[in-house]
């Protein structure tokens, strides 16, 4: 049996899979300033394009190859939604980005506000101005601490304006550790002291901020995610609209009308007509396929060929067509033709051209027994 491929749905599918192949070649062949396949997957048509190929090949793959019933249908909810959710997951990025916005800024802020105080509580002691005047202000003791602390510190970095530079404060925090020891001046103490209190908030808001601006950006693996969400999302929609599809047709089934083909060739009269024959049968052939008739193959080994004095028509299977075998008349009951025909909505079957009584009889008892109109032409 050759599995009907179901030409309403198949021939749509394969256009719009031409369409993404032409799409994927050209901005492929074209110079971008984003890789391709993430540039394409956020254009409105190229997502258009993915919904319409994906809702076709649902509606091959779960109507027409493997056809679903009623609980088939509801389990494909879970499938589309989850793959909807998962869509909807990278969402959760852009509102965590946007929560923590303001916070990183507050952070920096305050970051910014400390490396001032630290420059500020530096300055109170190491400023050149309060290096000169530090014998006249101060006892004599803490002077000499002072002056040995400013000689210690004379080569810090400054910036134009006098204030000190990034490097200096880093210079005096390197050696801060070193200078606990050192001095027992209370005046030198205090500061150093104060000097250890900044730095080491300082360094704590440091931290704050860092982890603040991890929250705020988003990593290698959520972009490459996000990239994917809006095809995910195409894709549960399309899943979704072929599952409406679907259902459609289980409470409302398409009624098929089929033209019945024994053994690949059609019968004509054998009494001097045959070329007349032939032109009703190219436009009763030419009629059907306007009017979209479908058509099964049936093979019958058994059938004794037609007699010499009539014309037989080769009619070969298209690649939409039905092919079934048939061993016997006996085993018509459980052949796969009649168990095909169970799951379709026939409303009429045309035999045409066929000679065999047997196969007749049993067509036209079978249509009885299921309901269907058969109509019966033994030659043209």
């Amino acid at each position: 049996m050759k599995k009907d491929l179901n030409k309403p749905y198949f021939a749509p599918m394969f256009f719009w899979l031409v369409v993404i192949g032409v799409l994927l070649l050209v901005y492929g062949m074209g110079p971008a300033e984003v890789p391709e396949l993430i540039y394409l997957s956020v254009q409105p048509l190229s997502l258009l394009v993915v919904f319409a190929f994906f809702y076709y090949l649902c509606c091959w793959t779960l109507i027409s190859v493997f056809p679903l019933g009623e609980v088939g249908w509801k389990k494909v909810d879970y499938l589309w939604l989850a793959l909807a959710s998962m869509a909807l997951v990278s969402a959760t990025q852009v509102v965590r980005v946007d929560w923590f916005q303001t916070d990183f800024h507050l952070a920096q802020s305050a970051e910014s506000g400390l490396q001032r105080r630290v420059m500020a509580d530096i300055d109170d002691l190491l400023a050149p101005e309060q290096c000169k005047s530090a014998p006249q202000r101060l006892e004599p003791q803490d002077a000499a601490q002072v002056a040995s602390l400013c000689e210690r510190f004379a080569t810090l970095p400054r910036m134009a304006d006098g204030r000190l530079s990034t490097l200096g404060v880093a210079q005096v925090e390197q050696a801060l550790e070193s200078l606990q020891g050192e001095y027992s001046s209370p005046l030198v103490s205090q500061w150093l002291e104060r000097i250890g209190t900044d730095f080491s908030e300082q360094k704590r808001q440091r931290e704050e901020v860092r982890r603040l601006h991890q929250l705020t950006q988003a990593s290698q693996a959520e972009k490459t995610y996000s990239y994917c969400s809006p095809l995910l999302l195409v894709i549960a929609l399309a899943l979704r609209a072929a599952k409406v599809t679907g259902e459609v047709l289980l409470k409302a089934p398409r009624r098929r009308k089929l033209w019945l083909i024994v053994n690949r060739r059609v019968v004509l009269d054998g009494q001097g007509f045959a070329r007349g024959a032939r032109a009703r049968l190219d436009e009763a052939l030419r009629n059907w396929r306007v009017a979209q008739w479908g058509v099964v193959h049936l093979a019958c080994d058994f059938i004794a060929p037609a007699s010499p004095q009539d014309t037989q028509v080769p009619v070969g299977a298209g690649f939409y067509e039905n092919e079934f075998h048939l061993a016997n008349l006996a085993e018509f009951d459980s052949s796969e033709f009649v168990e095909w025909t169970a799951s379709q909505s026939i409303d009429l079957l045309y035999l045409v051209g066929e000679t065999d009584a047997g196969l007749i009889e049993r067509v036209r008892r079978w249509g009885q027994e299921s309901n269907v109109e058969v109509l019966i032409r033994e030659r043209i």
